[in-house]
């Protein structure tokens, strides 16, 4: 299954075999590389992998940006610079936080769903592993999985 938006691909590698996660990431980065094009570069700019683990099902999938596309995989691939551990309820929270500037402006954060979302972070519910050594792909991570205006 291949989304093409404006020559930048979201591809899930394991085709009709795509976990459920890696169909929810799918989903969301097309959309927003359809609707937000500047999100395109914002990806380029991703030189490691991205691992999105939920919690609630045991799924996992992984996130590999290049030049010229997005490729979802199942399982754990590579090396992940960030790793997110949530339900996929807390992965679609996620989704709805508002972010500006490719991600490095936050401003998702500072509302009732951000503080929702900061709480889990700080006592431990939704794991973000690489926040503090890797805080900029981890925010942009945010900004390019935000549905959100």
């Amino acid at each position: 299954m291949a989304n093409d938006t404006q020559t930048y691909t979201v591809t899930c590698h394991d085709g009709d075999e795509a976990n459920g996660v890696a169909n929810i990431l799918s989903m969301l980065l097309a959309q927003n590389f359809a609707t937000k094009p500047e999100l395109v570069r914002v990806a380029r700019s991703m030189s490691r992998p991205v691992a999105v683990i939920s919690t609630d099902t045991g799924t996992q999938a992984t996130v590999e940006f290049s030049h010229h596309g997005v490729i979802l995989r199942n399982g754990v691939h590579g090396d992940p610079s960030v790793a997110v551990h949530a339900t996929v309820d807390q992965i679609l929270d996620v989704s709805q936080l508002k972010m500006k500037a490719g991600g490095l402006a936050p401003v998702g954060f500072f509302t009732r769903r951000g503080a929702k979302v900061l709480g889990q972070i700080l006592s431990r519910k939704l794991v973000v592993k690489g926040l503090l050594t890797h805080t900029v792909s981890s925010l942009r991570t945010i900004a390019l999985l935000s549905v959100a205006d």
